[in-house]
Protein backbone atom coordinates (compact mmCIF):
# COMPACT_ATOMS: atom_id res chain seq x y z
CA UNK A 1 0.00 0.00 0.00
CA UNK A 2 2.89 2.65 1.07
CA UNK A 3 4.40 2.20 -2.73
CA UNK A 4 0.88 2.59 -4.16
CA UNK A 5 0.09 5.41 -2.30
CA UNK A 6 3.73 7.08 -3.16
CA UNK A 7 3.40 6.71 -7.06
CA UNK A 8 0.61 8.54 -6.79
CA UNK A 9 1.47 11.19 -4.85
CA UNK A 10 4.62 11.32 -7.63
CA UNK A 11 2.34 10.69 -10.22
CA UNK A 12 0.26 13.83 -9.48
CA UNK A 13 3.84 16.45 -8.58
CA UNK A 14 4.74 15.15 -12.18
CA UNK A 15 1.36 16.35 -13.59
CA UNK A 16 1.62 19.52 -11.60
CA UNK A 17 5.22 20.80 -11.87
CA UNK A 18 7.31 20.72 -9.05
CA UNK A 19 7.16 24.47 -8.48
CA UNK A 20 2.94 23.98 -8.92
CA UNK A 21 0.41 24.19 -6.35
CA UNK A 22 -1.14 20.70 -5.19
CA UNK A 23 -3.74 22.31 -2.99
CA UNK A 24 -6.41 22.40 -5.99
CA UNK A 25 -5.60 18.93 -6.54
CA UNK A 26 -5.84 17.09 -2.62
CA UNK A 27 -9.22 16.79 -1.56
CA UNK A 28 -10.83 19.02 1.45
CA UNK A 29 -10.77 16.11 3.75
CA UNK A 30 -6.61 15.57 3.40
CA UNK A 31 -6.13 19.37 3.77
CA UNK A 32 -6.94 19.34 7.36
CA UNK A 33 -6.35 16.99 10.15
CA UNK A 34 -7.56 13.28 8.95
CA UNK A 35 -9.89 14.02 11.84
CA UNK A 36 -9.33 15.10 15.40
CA UNK A 37 -10.64 12.42 17.77
CA UNK A 38 -14.41 13.12 19.48
CA UNK A 39 -13.34 10.33 22.41
CA UNK A 40 -13.77 12.64 25.25
CA UNK A 41 -17.18 13.77 23.99
CA UNK A 42 -18.73 10.48 23.39
CA UNK A 43 -20.67 7.77 25.23
CA UNK A 44 -22.02 4.72 24.84
CA UNK A 45 -26.14 4.12 25.24
CA UNK A 46 -26.35 0.66 25.29
CA UNK A 47 -29.80 0.69 23.24
CA UNK A 48 -30.80 -1.04 20.31
CA UNK A 49 -32.60 -0.24 17.59
CA UNK A 50 -36.35 -1.03 16.81
CA UNK A 51 -37.23 1.46 14.75
CA UNK A 52 -36.19 4.56 12.51
CA UNK A 53 -38.06 7.30 11.06
CA UNK A 54 -37.90 10.39 9.70
CA UNK A 55 -38.84 12.25 13.03
CA UNK A 56 -37.74 9.41 15.30
CA UNK A 57 -35.53 6.52 16.63
CA UNK A 58 -37.46 4.03 18.94
CA UNK A 59 -34.89 1.84 21.13
CA UNK A 60 -35.92 -1.89 22.17
CA UNK A 61 -36.81 -0.92 25.75
CA UNK A 62 -39.50 1.71 24.67
CA UNK A 63 -37.49 4.73 24.86
CA UNK A 64 -37.31 6.96 21.64
CA UNK A 65 -35.70 10.21 20.27
CA UNK A 66 -36.96 12.67 18.01
CA UNK A 67 -34.62 15.99 16.85
CA UNK A 68 -35.69 17.96 19.86
CA UNK A 69 -33.91 15.15 22.61
CA UNK A 70 -35.28 12.07 24.48
CA UNK A 71 -39.14 11.32 24.68
CA UNK A 72 -40.49 11.70 28.07
CA UNK A 73 -42.44 8.66 28.17
CA UNK A 74 -41.81 4.09 27.58
CA UNK A 75 -44.20 3.37 24.84
CA UNK A 76 -45.25 -0.27 24.81
CA UNK A 77 -43.93 -3.21 23.61
CA UNK A 78 -44.05 -3.47 19.95
CA UNK A 79 -44.82 0.35 19.21
CA UNK A 80 -42.94 2.77 17.35
CA UNK A 81 -42.57 6.41 17.63
CA UNK A 82 -44.47 8.13 15.13
CA UNK A 83 -45.05 11.65 15.99
CA UNK A 84 -45.47 14.18 18.59
CA UNK A 85 -48.01 17.52 17.57
CA UNK A 86 -49.73 19.59 20.78
CA UNK A 87 -48.99 17.67 23.42
CA UNK A 88 -50.26 14.36 22.04
CA UNK A 89 -47.98 10.99 20.78
CA UNK A 90 -48.56 8.97 17.96
CA UNK A 91 -47.44 5.91 18.03
CA UNK A 92 -48.05 2.43 16.15
CA UNK A 93 -46.71 -1.18 15.58
CA UNK A 94 -46.25 -3.50 12.63
CA UNK A 95 -49.78 -4.89 12.82
CA UNK A 96 -51.71 -1.71 11.80
CA UNK A 97 -52.23 -0.97 15.30
CA UNK A 98 -52.18 2.87 16.01
CA UNK A 99 -52.44 4.63 19.38
CA UNK A 100 -52.76 8.42 20.27
CA UNK A 101 -51.17 8.74 23.91
CA UNK A 102 -51.41 12.09 26.07
CA UNK A 103 -48.17 13.52 26.68
CA UNK A 104 -47.90 11.57 30.55
CA UNK A 105 -48.29 8.39 28.08
CA UNK A 106 -51.65 7.94 29.54
CA UNK A 107 -54.07 6.44 26.45
CA UNK A 108 -56.24 8.44 24.77
CA UNK A 109 -57.89 6.35 21.68
CA UNK A 110 -56.44 3.17 19.48
CA UNK A 111 -57.79 1.84 16.80
CA UNK A 112 -56.12 -0.54 13.70
CA UNK A 113 -55.80 0.34 10.51
CA UNK A 114 -55.98 -1.98 7.10
CA UNK A 115 -52.50 -1.49 6.90
CA UNK A 116 -49.11 -0.88 9.00
CA UNK A 117 -49.00 3.22 9.80
CA UNK A 118 -46.20 4.62 7.67
CA UNK A 119 -45.93 7.92 8.79
CA UNK A 120 -48.96 10.38 10.76
CA UNK A 121 -49.23 13.24 13.17
CA UNK A 122 -52.27 13.41 15.86
CA UNK A 123 -53.19 17.05 16.24
CA UNK A 124 -56.66 18.57 17.99
CA UNK A 125 -59.12 17.81 15.95
CA UNK A 126 -58.01 14.08 14.94
CA UNK A 127 -54.98 12.28 13.44
CA UNK A 128 -54.15 11.98 9.84
CA UNK A 129 -51.70 9.88 8.51
CA UNK A 130 -49.94 7.03 5.58
CA UNK A 131 -50.48 3.78 5.79
CA UNK A 132 -48.64 1.19 3.53
CA UNK A 133 -50.19 0.36 0.50
CA UNK A 134 -50.25 4.53 -0.24
CA UNK A 135 -53.65 5.06 2.07
CA UNK A 136 -53.84 7.98 2.91
CA UNK A 137 -56.82 8.89 6.34
CA UNK A 138 -58.06 10.41 8.92
CA UNK A 139 -59.44 9.22 11.93
CA UNK A 140 -61.02 11.15 14.95
CA UNK A 141 -60.23 9.58 18.43
CA UNK A 142 -63.27 11.17 20.10
CA UNK A 143 -65.54 8.76 18.04
CA UNK A 144 -62.82 6.26 17.61
CA UNK A 145 -63.91 6.33 13.65
CA UNK A 146 -61.71 6.36 10.77
CA UNK A 147 -64.09 9.00 8.22
CA UNK A 148 -61.70 9.05 5.23
CA UNK A 149 -59.63 6.68 3.72
CA UNK A 150 -58.55 6.86 -0.05
CA UNK A 151 -55.85 4.27 -1.55
CA UNK A 152 -53.43 6.14 -4.56
CA UNK A 153 -51.86 4.35 -7.05
CA UNK A 154 -47.63 3.89 -6.82
CA UNK A 155 -45.15 3.97 -4.26
CA UNK A 156 -45.00 0.43 -3.11
CA UNK A 157 -41.35 1.38 -1.59
CA UNK A 158 -40.73 2.82 1.40
CA UNK A 159 -37.69 5.22 2.69
CA UNK A 160 -37.45 5.78 6.32
CA UNK A 161 -36.86 9.05 6.11
CA UNK A 162 -40.45 9.72 4.55
CA UNK A 163 -41.79 13.05 6.10
CA UNK A 164 -44.81 12.81 8.74
CA UNK A 165 -47.97 14.72 7.77
CA UNK A 166 -47.86 19.08 8.70
CA UNK A 167 -50.54 20.60 10.11
CA UNK A 168 -51.61 24.19 9.90
CA UNK A 169 -54.32 26.05 10.91
CA UNK A 170 -55.82 26.19 7.12
CA UNK A 171 -54.89 22.96 5.98
CA UNK A 172 -53.05 19.30 6.28
CA UNK A 173 -50.40 18.06 4.02
CA UNK A 174 -49.69 14.35 3.63
CA UNK A 175 -46.81 13.22 1.81
CA UNK A 176 -47.34 10.29 -0.01
CA UNK A 177 -45.08 7.08 -1.12
CA UNK A 178 -45.28 7.80 -4.81
CA UNK A 179 -43.32 11.40 -4.16
CA UNK A 180 -46.13 13.67 -3.96
CA UNK A 181 -48.10 16.29 -1.18
CA UNK A 182 -51.73 15.47 -0.61
CA UNK A 183 -53.27 19.01 0.81
CA UNK A 184 -56.40 18.53 2.68
CA UNK A 185 -58.70 21.85 3.45
CA UNK A 186 -59.45 22.03 7.49
CA UNK A 187 -62.72 24.77 7.29
CA UNK A 188 -64.58 23.06 4.31
CA UNK A 189 -65.46 20.26 2.66
CA UNK A 190 -63.30 19.94 -0.58
CA UNK A 191 -61.69 16.83 -2.19
CA UNK A 192 -58.19 16.60 -1.44
CA UNK A 193 -55.92 18.23 -4.01
CA UNK A 194 -52.73 16.37 -5.25
CA UNK A 195 -49.65 18.64 -5.56
CA UNK A 196 -46.59 16.84 -7.81
CA UNK A 197 -43.55 17.74 -5.85
CA UNK A 198 -41.73 17.77 -9.36
CA UNK A 199 -41.91 17.13 -13.26
CA UNK A 200 -40.05 14.41 -12.85
CA UNK A 201 -41.11 10.38 -12.70
CA UNK A 202 -39.84 8.18 -9.77
CA UNK A 203 -38.55 10.99 -7.77
CA UNK A 204 -38.67 9.16 -4.88
CA UNK A 205 -40.50 9.80 -1.11
CA UNK A 206 -40.50 12.93 0.09
CA UNK A 207 -38.21 13.39 2.77
CA UNK A 208 -38.75 16.46 4.08
CA UNK A 209 -42.12 18.69 4.69
CA UNK A 210 -42.17 21.81 6.14
CA UNK A 211 -44.41 25.10 6.23
CA UNK A 212 -41.85 27.94 6.88
CA UNK A 213 -42.86 31.39 6.72
CA UNK A 214 -45.41 31.45 4.27
CA UNK A 215 -43.93 28.35 2.17
CA UNK A 216 -44.23 24.65 1.76
CA UNK A 217 -40.65 23.65 1.54
CA UNK A 218 -40.82 20.02 0.43
CA UNK A 219 -37.81 17.75 -0.44
CA UNK A 220 -36.95 14.42 -2.02
CA UNK A 221 -33.59 12.84 -2.40
CA UNK A 222 -33.24 14.68 -5.79
CA UNK A 223 -35.34 17.77 -5.62
CA UNK A 224 -35.98 20.61 -3.28
CA UNK A 225 -39.33 22.95 -4.05
CA UNK A 226 -40.39 25.50 -2.12
CA UNK A 227 -44.08 26.67 -2.81
CA UNK A 228 -46.42 29.79 -2.07
CA UNK A 229 -49.18 32.08 -3.22
CA UNK A 230 -45.75 33.75 -5.03
CA UNK A 231 -45.13 31.14 -7.21
CA UNK A 232 -42.89 28.04 -7.39
CA UNK A 233 -38.83 27.68 -6.66
CA UNK A 234 -37.58 23.81 -7.44
CA UNK A 235 -33.97 23.20 -7.65
CA UNK A 236 -32.40 19.93 -8.26
CA UNK A 237 -29.80 18.73 -5.76
CA UNK A 238 -28.83 14.97 -4.70
CA UNK A 239 -30.33 15.47 -1.06
CA UNK A 240 -28.51 13.20 1.80
CA UNK A 241 -30.55 15.68 4.40
CA UNK A 242 -31.66 18.81 5.06
CA UNK A 243 -32.77 21.06 8.08
CA UNK A 244 -33.29 24.92 8.83
CA UNK A 245 -32.85 27.49 11.71
CA UNK A 246 -36.33 29.28 10.22
CA UNK A 247 -34.18 31.67 8.29
CA UNK A 248 -32.28 29.52 5.88
CA UNK A 249 -32.57 25.83 4.78
CA UNK A 250 -28.91 24.02 5.28
CA UNK A 251 -28.80 20.88 2.80
CA UNK A 252 -26.03 18.37 2.77
CA UNK A 253 -25.56 16.16 0.07
CA UNK A 254 -24.75 12.90 -1.22
CA UNK A 255 -21.29 14.06 -3.28
CA UNK A 256 -20.32 16.43 -0.79
CA UNK A 257 -22.03 19.96 -0.85
CA UNK A 258 -22.61 21.75 2.02
CA UNK A 259 -25.46 24.27 1.10
CA UNK A 260 -27.14 27.50 2.36
CA UNK A 261 -30.57 28.64 0.79
CA UNK A 262 -33.22 30.89 0.98
CA UNK A 263 -36.66 29.84 1.76
CA UNK A 264 -36.74 30.78 -1.96
CA UNK A 265 -34.46 28.18 -2.75
CA UNK A 266 -31.60 30.85 -4.11
CA UNK A 267 -28.02 29.57 -2.89
CA UNK A 268 -26.59 32.23 -0.10
CA UNK A 269 -22.96 30.62 0.15
CA UNK A 270 -21.61 26.62 0.08
CA UNK A 271 -18.69 24.21 0.86
CA UNK A 272 -17.57 21.53 -0.85
CA UNK A 273 -15.98 18.42 0.18
CA UNK A 274 -14.87 15.96 -2.29
CA UNK A 275 -15.41 12.31 -1.66
CA UNK A 276 -17.56 12.88 1.34
CA UNK A 277 -20.06 10.62 1.72
CA UNK A 278 -23.05 12.78 3.44
CA UNK A 279 -25.41 11.25 5.52
CA UNK A 280 -26.93 13.68 8.45
CA UNK A 281 -26.77 17.88 9.14
CA UNK A 282 -28.05 19.78 11.94
CA UNK A 283 -27.97 23.45 13.23
CA UNK A 284 -27.12 24.81 16.69
CA UNK A 285 -26.55 28.36 17.30
CA UNK A 286 -23.81 29.42 15.44
CA UNK A 287 -22.51 26.20 14.04
CA UNK A 288 -23.55 23.65 11.03
CA UNK A 289 -22.51 20.03 11.73
CA UNK A 290 -22.66 17.65 8.91
CA UNK A 291 -21.52 13.70 9.70
CA UNK A 292 -20.09 11.94 7.08
CA UNK A 293 -21.31 7.56 6.78
CA UNK A 294 -17.42 7.12 6.71
CA UNK A 295 -17.10 8.91 10.02
CA UNK A 296 -16.10 12.40 9.78
CA UNK A 297 -18.16 14.92 11.47
CA UNK A 298 -17.25 18.24 10.37
CA UNK A 299 -18.49 21.46 12.82
CA UNK A 300 -18.72 24.63 10.85
CA UNK A 301 -19.26 28.25 10.82
CA UNK A 302 -22.10 29.75 9.82
CA UNK A 303 -20.57 31.41 7.19
CA UNK A 304 -18.67 28.30 6.17
CA UNK A 305 -15.39 29.81 6.33
CA UNK A 306 -13.84 28.10 9.07
CA UNK A 307 -14.55 23.97 9.64
CA UNK A 308 -12.70 21.53 12.11
CA UNK A 309 -13.32 17.33 11.44
CA UNK A 310 -13.86 15.19 13.71
CA UNK A 311 -13.33 11.65 13.88
CA UNK A 312 -16.20 10.00 15.48
CA UNK A 313 -16.90 6.63 13.85
CA UNK A 314 -18.59 5.26 11.02
CA UNK A 315 -22.33 4.34 11.06
CA UNK A 316 -23.49 1.07 10.44
CA UNK A 317 -27.11 1.42 10.92
CA UNK A 318 -28.12 4.88 11.55
CA UNK A 319 -27.19 8.12 12.65
CA UNK A 320 -29.62 11.11 13.93
CA UNK A 321 -29.42 14.67 15.58
CA UNK A 322 -31.52 14.41 18.85
CA UNK A 323 -30.72 17.78 20.86
CA UNK A 324 -27.58 18.07 21.15
CA UNK A 325 -26.08 14.89 20.48
CA UNK A 326 -25.21 13.04 17.31
CA UNK A 327 -26.27 9.09 17.39
CA UNK A 328 -24.16 6.90 15.52
CA UNK A 329 -25.49 3.40 16.26
CA UNK A 330 -25.20 2.12 19.90
CA UNK A 331 -23.17 5.99 20.65
CA UNK A 332 -23.56 9.22 20.85
CA UNK A 333 -21.48 12.20 20.67
CA UNK A 334 -22.00 15.72 22.05
CA UNK A 335 -22.13 18.43 19.56
CA UNK A 336 -21.83 21.32 21.94
CA UNK A 337 -18.76 20.27 23.20
CA UNK A 338 -17.35 20.55 19.48
CA UNK A 339 -15.53 23.80 17.63
CA UNK A 340 -14.71 24.74 14.06
CA UNK A 341 -11.79 26.27 15.44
Amino acid sequence: MKLKVTSIIGAAMLIAGCSGDLTNMVPDFLKVSAGKSASAYTVKHGKKVFNIIRDGVTFSDGSYITPQGEGDIILPKGYYYVSSYGGRVLIANKYGDMQVLKSDGSLLASTKLDAPLVTGVAYDKGVAYLAQGNRIGLYDPFKNKVYYEKELKGGTAIDNRLANPVVTSDFILVPTLDGNLVLITLHKATVPKVIPVSGYQNNGNVIYAKVIGGRIIVASANVIQSLSSAGKHSINLKVADITTDGNYLYVATRDGDVIQLTLDLQEVRHRKFSYADFATIAVRGDKIYVFAKSGSLVVLSKDMKKYKVYSVGSAKSYSYVSGNWLYIDDKKVNLDMLNYE
